[in-house]
């Protein structure tokens, strides 16, 4: 069984995230501005398995790209990463995680998000790169941490 790391994302991961996110359709935009705060789930050999974004609006923050290569989904992967990015963004002040979703309202409300009125978002998340990018029907969560 491989041993599994998270680590900070840098800049030289760039191209990668990209293009993890892309095979896992999820959007791209905004990624440029916000890679430092990316976690990036690794096997020892250095495969990635995961990943997981984060963007930073004072106490508010959106949790975006929270991506599992599809043939590791539902071992765990997903939670560790969410976990990391939590654990950061407390540490950078954080109060509220915000997260658009498609298809993953109840996986998320499994790790403590619960539903939320997109209105009642914190008007700095909505006017994240990523918040714009998705779809009108994509449900907004909030975690408070």
């Amino acid at each position: 069984m491989p041993e599994f790391h998270i680590r900070s994302a840098e800049s030289t991961d760039l191209q990668q995230i990209a293009s993890f996110l892309r095979a896992t359709g999820l959007p791209t935009v905004g990624v440029e501005n916000c890679y430092s705060n990316f976690v990036i789930e690794t096997d020892e050999r250095g495969v990635w398995y995961g990943i997981a974004g984060l963007e930073l609006y004072g106490q508010s923050a959106l949790l975006r790209s929270v991506a599992v290569d599809e043939s590791s989904r539902g071992m765990g992967h997903g939670k560790a990463l969410v976990d990391a990015v939590l654990s950061n963004a407390r540490h950078n002040g954080v109060c509220n995680v915000y997260l658009l979703t498609d298809n993953a309202s109840k996986y998320f409300e499994n790790l403590g998000f619960a539903l939320v009125d997109r209105e009642d978002v914190d008007g700095a998340v909505k006017a994240s790169p990523e918040f714009g990018a998705c779809c009108a029907t994509a449900v907004a969560m909030r975690k408070t941490i």
